[in-house]
Protein backbone atom coordinates (compact mmCIF):
# COMPACT_ATOMS: atom_id res chain seq x y z
CA UNK A 1 0.00 0.00 0.00
CA UNK A 2 1.24 3.67 -1.04
CA UNK A 3 0.78 6.67 0.98
CA UNK A 4 -0.03 10.15 0.69
CA UNK A 5 3.69 11.17 0.11
CA UNK A 6 4.51 8.59 -2.46
CA UNK A 7 6.40 5.94 -0.20
CA UNK A 8 5.06 2.51 1.16
CA UNK A 9 3.11 1.95 4.08
CA UNK A 10 4.33 -0.15 6.98
CA UNK A 11 1.48 -2.38 8.70
CA UNK A 12 1.38 -0.42 11.94
CA UNK A 13 0.46 2.42 9.20
CA UNK A 14 -2.35 0.58 7.64
CA UNK A 15 -3.80 -0.19 11.04
CA UNK A 16 -3.71 3.86 12.06
CA UNK A 17 -5.14 4.17 9.03
CA UNK A 18 -8.09 1.58 9.59
CA UNK A 19 -8.44 3.03 13.02
CA UNK A 20 -9.68 6.61 11.68
CA UNK A 21 -11.75 4.62 8.48
CA UNK A 22 -13.46 2.95 11.51
CA UNK A 23 -13.38 5.63 13.89
CA UNK A 24 -13.94 8.77 12.26
CA UNK A 25 -16.35 10.95 9.96
CA UNK A 26 -15.73 10.75 6.66
CA UNK A 27 -15.59 14.73 6.18
CA UNK A 28 -13.20 15.02 9.08
CA UNK A 29 -9.10 15.85 8.30
CA UNK A 30 -8.22 12.35 10.43
CA UNK A 31 -10.31 10.58 7.46
CA UNK A 32 -8.59 12.95 4.96
CA UNK A 33 -4.87 11.44 5.71
CA UNK A 34 -6.40 7.58 4.45
CA UNK A 35 -4.89 7.29 1.49
CA UNK A 36 -7.96 6.95 -1.45
CA UNK A 37 -6.55 3.34 -2.57
CA UNK A 38 -6.88 1.64 1.05
CA UNK A 39 -10.56 3.83 1.20
CA UNK A 40 -11.57 2.59 -2.22
CA UNK A 41 -10.85 -1.25 -1.09
CA UNK A 42 -12.36 -0.74 2.45
CA UNK A 43 -15.60 0.42 0.51
CA UNK A 44 -15.69 -2.72 -1.54
CA UNK A 45 -15.00 -5.42 1.48
CA UNK A 46 -18.41 -6.65 1.84
CA UNK A 47 -19.20 -8.33 5.53
CA UNK A 48 -17.20 -11.62 5.99
CA UNK A 49 -15.37 -11.33 3.38
CA UNK A 50 -11.04 -10.74 4.00
CA UNK A 51 -8.43 -9.38 2.01
CA UNK A 52 -4.91 -8.73 1.94
CA UNK A 53 -3.08 -5.30 1.90
CA UNK A 54 1.17 -5.54 1.24
CA UNK A 55 3.08 -3.68 2.82
CA UNK A 56 6.89 -2.09 3.40
CA UNK A 57 7.45 -5.19 5.82
CA UNK A 58 4.97 -7.97 4.63
CA UNK A 59 1.12 -8.19 4.31
CA UNK A 60 -1.68 -8.26 6.62
CA UNK A 61 -5.09 -9.34 6.59
CA UNK A 62 -7.94 -7.51 6.67
CA UNK A 63 -11.54 -8.41 7.47
CA UNK A 64 -14.65 -6.97 7.50
CA UNK A 65 -16.96 -7.65 10.51
CA UNK A 66 -20.47 -8.14 10.80
CA UNK A 67 -20.77 -4.49 12.46
CA UNK A 68 -19.62 -2.84 9.50
CA UNK A 69 -15.99 -2.20 10.91
CA UNK A 70 -12.41 -3.19 10.00
CA UNK A 71 -10.29 -5.97 11.33
CA UNK A 72 -6.81 -5.79 10.61
CA UNK A 73 -4.57 -9.16 11.78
Amino acid sequence: MIGNDGKAMTRDMVRAAIANYNGQARGSEAFSSIPRALVTLLDNLAVGKTTYVKGADGQMQITRRKDNSIAAG
